[in-house]
């Protein structure tokens, strides 16, 4: 047996014949030659044309199935996802490192950083609005480079459908006071006041344009008092 023969056993070719079906002969040497190798060829042909018709239809079967796995995975990866999200009124984030967080917004680097995102609560269903929280360390807006800003954003959720639009609720931002005795705290406060915006409409895209207090707290006050210990800065952001 030759590499030929090795090959077209590989692939699911059958073997070219030796010889001519019985029945047929030739007198001449010449002509008999010509036309065994066209039986030849339509057989190789024929076998070729079967195999890759084989192939194909392989081929279109193994990617419906990946398609079908890219899906289920797809799936599982946004159950996942809701499921390791916060579902609370009451966010509390510990923003670490701030020294180096403030110089890289006045150097432009990174100008805000974001919180996770989180679910709010209904008082009877454990099901909400889609937050997250913005810091714009060196000030946005009114107060870029004298405050600490703080936005509300809300983002596209699970939810939506069966919620009230626009969001309604209170929103308010706690920057607190590390003071070790809780009595001597002077926690920074700010409620916010909504007014009629398309940023508290339903989301359409990813996520509204961010809602809140440019002027927060100045830098001054930030050091002021024992809001920054340890570099370390805790935000709590209450949904009532």
């Amino acid at each position: 047996m030759n590499v030929n023969d090795n090959f077209r056993r590989e692939v699911g070719i059958p073997s070219i014949p030796s010889a001519l079906p019985t029945g047929i002969s030739f007198t001449s040497s010449h002509s008999s030659s010509i036309v065994q190798r066209q039986v030849m060829e339509s057989h190789i042909d024929l076998a070729t044309s079967s195999h890759l018709h084989l192939v194909h239809l392989k081929l279109n079967n193994t990617e419906d199935e990946l398609k079908n796995t890219k899906a289920e995975l797809e799936k599982a990866l946004q159950q996942l996802q809701l499921s390791s999200i916060k579902h609370t009124n009451s966010f509390l984030w510990r923003i670490e490192g701030f020294s180096k967080i403030l110089r890289r917004a006045q150097k432009k680097d990174e100008t805000e950083i974001e919180s996770d995102p989180f679910y709010t609560n209904t008082e009877t269903e454990c099901y909400g609005y889609k937050l997250k929280v913005i810091v714009c360390p060196n000030g946005d807006g009114d107060g870029e480079k004298t405050h600490l800003s703080v936005y509300i954003v809300i983002m596209k959720g699970e939810y939506d459908a069966i919620l009230p639009w626009p969001f309604s609720k209170k929103v308010k931002f706690t920057l607190i006071d590390q003071e070790e005795d809780p009595d001597q705290r002077q926690n920074k406060t700010h409620k916010f006041v909504w007014q009629d915006c398309e940023s508290l409409a339903r989301p359409v895209t990813g996520e509204n344009d961010g809602v809140g207090s440019p002027k927060f707290v100045s830098h001054e006050e930030l050091n002021s008092r024992r809001f920054l210990v340890d570099d370390t800065l805790f935000l709590l952001v209450d949904i009532e």
